[in-house]
């Protein structure tokens, strides 16, 4: 009796620790259908699967639930944007004046005695760099007395634009008007344009180049006339830094015209006295091919003046 009512106990057990079909994928098989996912083509991952069942009938279940967690769509993880806080910087505040550069010549010379004479003169120039472009203005005025008599007296200036194609080749426009009457004409108006070159451009030497065409208008005093002509314009400009007190400039300027050709011509030579202010002697040149009527072709002139850079 005893025996009877034990007998059927091993298959009871058997039966609830065997289920009839498991959960959890050998590692094999999980391998081989991982890799048909990551095939991405549905015909060779049904071929799969079925191979799989046929292999394992007794786990379908864990091969649709390995294949469904294989393949369910993932959600982008979401991350908040990252806040810095902290002090706002200001911006830089725009500078008209910068990349300006230039300087202010002033001359003045009295004599008392036999022969009184006073001259009084000051020149302006400066350039204004703007990427591409350098804005170039000269200004100048001079008058001057001998026992009471003016014999000398003039002023004028000039605007010249400069666009940079290359670091050595560039374009200009430039404008200008001079009044002498001392040389024989009440207004001189010019205008033109062309191209220039940089011959040398370093630290302590630079020699620049231009040449163009140009359009000048003349009033002379004399004739009680104007006249216009086609013109050609070249300049040459070399500046040099001897040391570091003493430098060298000149500046000569050329019309050439049928009627009249001009040369005007200034060489300077300076020393440091302070950090931004120099003196220095200056010689001037002006010429005229065909001046007007009782006028000399030539005039030159020195001068000692003191200037101050910016």
């Amino acid at each position: 009796m005893f025996e009877a009512v034990m007998a059927p106990l091993p298959q009871a057990i058997v039966a609830s620790v065997e289920s009839p079909e498991s959960s959890h994928l050998p590692d094999g098989a999980e391998r081989l259908i991982s890799a048909a996912i990551h095939l991405e083509d549905p015909a060779q991952l049904e071929a799969v699967l079925v191979a799989a069942k046929l292999a394992f009938p007794d786990q379908h279940s864990a091969i649709e639930a390995f294949v469904a967690d294989r393949t369910r769509p993932v959600e982008p993880l979401r991350v908040e944007a990252l806040v810095v806080t902290g002090t706002v910087p200001e911006p830089v505040p725009y500078k008209f004046l910068e990349n300006l550069a230039g300087k202010i010549d002033l001359n003045a010379a009295y004599t008392d005695g036999n022969t009184e004479t006073s001259n009084l003169g000051a020149r302006l120039k400066a350039s204004l760099k703007r990427q591409a472009r350098i804005h170039r203005i000269e200004a100048y005025a001079n008058t001057g007395d001998a026992n009471g008599v003016r014999i000398q007296e003039n002023w004028g200036g000039s605007y010249q634009m400069d666009t940079l194609w290359t670091d050595d080749i560039f374009g200009y426009a430039r404008a200008s008007y001079a009044n002498d009457p001392f040389s024989g004409f009440d207004d001189r108006a010019f205008l033109g344009a062309g191209a220039g070159y940089y011959f040398l451009n370093q630290k302590t030497l630079s020699v620049r180049g231009e040449v163009g065409p140009g359009y000048q208008y003349t009033n002379e005093i004399d004739a009680g006339g104007s006249r216009n002509d086609w013109v050609l314009y070249g300049a040459v400009e070399t500046s040099w830094v001897l040391n570091k007190d003493w430098k060298l400039g000149h500046d000569s300027k050329v019309t050439f015209s049928d009627p009249n050709t001009s040369i005007a011509s200034r060489s300077e030579l300076s020393t440091a006295l302070t950090e931004a202010i120099r003196a220095g002697m200056t010689y001037e040149l002006q010429y005229e091919e065909n001046p007007p009527e009782a006028k000399e072709s030539l005039d030159t002139i020195w001068k000692f003046n003191v200037s101050y850079g910016f």
